[in-house]
């Protein structure tokens, strides 16, 4: 089981990678949705790392850090939706 949720994360956690580099910072929706991609596999490794030890101090800490996320992607994209009509794309140049 651990295996797998590291496995993933760590997927996650590369494909979030790869949209960083291969989108230069021209797309400002795809920088957003990879910075999500790096919160939910923090979130993902906290979980099962916490499951695994049986401590509960990795879930308590996802229950802080996936509203923080939330938070943040929310934040984002008002300022995208405020950015667009001032420059009429979400493309930087």
């Amino acid at each position: 089981m651990i295996a797998f949720s590291i496995n993933l994360a760590f997927i996650l956690v590369t494909v979030a990678i790869l949209a960083f580099i291969f989108n230069r910072g021209k797309d400002l929706i795809t920088l957003v949705i990879a910075l999500e991609l790096i919160l939910l596999s923090i979130g993902i490794l906290l979980v099962s790392l916490s499951f695994h030890l049986d401590d509960l101090v990795g879930s308590t800490l996802t229950l802080y850090l996936l509203p923080l996320a939330g938070a943040e992607s929310a934040i984002a994209l008002a300022l995208l939706v405020s950015y667009y009509p001032i420059r009429g794309t979400l493309v930087l140049k």
